[in-house]
């Protein structure tokens, strides 16, 4: 069944209704979330949400955000015990069942993932989206699952099972080898507190760590890390769980980098984009090796925009022209709209701007789009008409003569170059 507004829906194979303890509905559509590892939402009968878990957040400028797409899916759901698919105008797919507990009514959704990988360019081209919306949707994209047909069809099944899983209890009983006599033994876990002499010590190497990222310092930054110091040590915390203990220890570094960052007075809008992308890979990192040496890498990588892109130097008009431009750069700049902005003269404005940065409003905002360009060209799948496009030049034979002006190389010849 087609619903209006270019949005498909469609119905499958009907289960039987089954009462159970609402209690339960909860702890299975948790167990269902760590099965999918897709967003999980449950509704009642008044459709209020009595239980989300959401990996992705939809942003404001995409179809389906704030939780549209999930009470779109739930108002067009008519039958209870049935398996309802939903796709949305951007091709974000959600699964949604619903049933019954005496009389009471709810409903599981699970969802997006995509079918395909998405057309980023089209889109953006299509909804006019701005250079930030379109890295936002980037980083989206790269973090809703693309699943076959089998994979979808599989995650159906699961969910049209919610029922029974709920009647299942598992209580599985633990046994340990004892690697000295092979005999079977219990054990308990003690945590101990943490002196405070270590405390001190782990908040002065934090304080270290941070002011040398603050100025850039990859070297001493490494050092702090590697060092026996042990700024995350925290080892006792989860004895056995390796993974998870170096999980934290990522996303607390990840926290600290991005801070620091800021403290340097970064534009906003790329700490997001780094931070968003290391918070990706350390959610989805499996391997012990693999998040130690994401740590080297997120130091590196965090140090280098600091000594690239501080704006500490200039003056605080500066900056959030500059922080401006890094999120529209893409965009036509209006100088009369842009001074009105920030309560000054136009004139002002480009003349204080081009004391500082030794550059005019143009030709910042030329480099900007130039480096973008340059990183696409190595990093994405994409046309040159489309990179041009996406950093703002609508004319492509105009952007090959900018970027070779600029690099010495056209387009072309630096992607050829890059892959060599």
């Amino acid at each position: 069944m087609i619903i209006s507004g270019q949005k498909k829906f469609f119905a499958t194979v009907h289960l039987e209704e089954v009462a159970l303890e609402p209690l339960k509905i909860v702890s299975t559509a948790m167990k269902l979330q760590h099965i999918t590892n897709l967003n999980t939402y449950v509704l009642n009968q008044n459709r209020e949400l009595v239980y989300y878990h959401e990996m992705i957040s939809i942003p404001a400028f995409m179809p389906g955000s704030g939780e549209r797409d999930v009470l779109f899916l739930y108002d067009n759901m008519e039958q209870r015990g049935q398996l309802y698919s939903y796709i949305n105008e951007w091709d974000l797919h959600y699964f949604g069942y619903s049933f019954s507990q005496k009389e009471e009514a709810y409903t599981v959704i699970i969802g997006p993932y995509l079918d395909k990988t998405p057309n980023l360019y089209r889109l953006s081209n299509e909804y006019r989206l701005s250079s930030a919306q379109g890295e936002v949707l980037r980083l989206i994209a790269d973090k809703i699952y693309v699943l076959t047909v089998d994979q979808a069809s599989s995650y159906g099944s699961v969910l049209q099972q919610f029922t029974n899983m709920m009647e299942q209890e598992l209580a599985p009983i633990v046994i340990l080898a004892n690697k000295i006599s092979g005999s079977v033994i219990q054990e308990d876990h003690l945590y101990v507190d943490e002196e405070a002499e270590i405390v001190k010590l782990r908040y002065k190497a934090e304080k270290d760590f941070m002011h040398a990222v603050e100025r850039g310092d990859k070297n001493t930054a490494l050092a702090l890390i590697n060092s026996k110091n042990m700024l995350f040590s925290f080892s006792e915390r989860f004895p056995n769980q390796p993974l998870r203990r170096l999980k934290n220890v990522a996303i607390i570094l990840n926290t600290l980098l991005r801070t620091s960052a800021r403290n340097s007075q970064v534009p906003a809008i790329m700490i997001h984009r780094i931070s968003e992308k290391y918070a990706y890979e350390i959610e989805n990192a499996n391997q012990v090796e693999t998040l130690q040496q994401l740590e080297d890498r997120m130091i590196e990588e965090y140090c280098d925009l600091v000594v690239s892109n501080s704006l500490s130097n200039y003056t605080y008009i500066t900056q959030q022209v500059m922080e401006y431009i890094h999120s529209f750069y893409n965009k036509q700049i209006n100088k009369e709209e842009l001074a009105a902005k920030f309560s000054t003269h136009p004139s002002h404005l480009a003349r204080k701007f081009k004391e500082e940065t030794k550059m005019t409003l143009t030709a910042y905002q030329q480099m900007l789009r130039i480096n973008q360009a340059k990183h696409m060209l190595k990093t994405e799948n994409l046309s040159v008409e489309e990179i041009a496009w996406t950093v703002g030049y609508e004319d492509p034979s105009y952007f090959a003569r900018v970027f070779k002006k600029e690099t010495g190389k056209s387009p072309s010849q630096f992607r050829d170059e890059a892959e060599e």
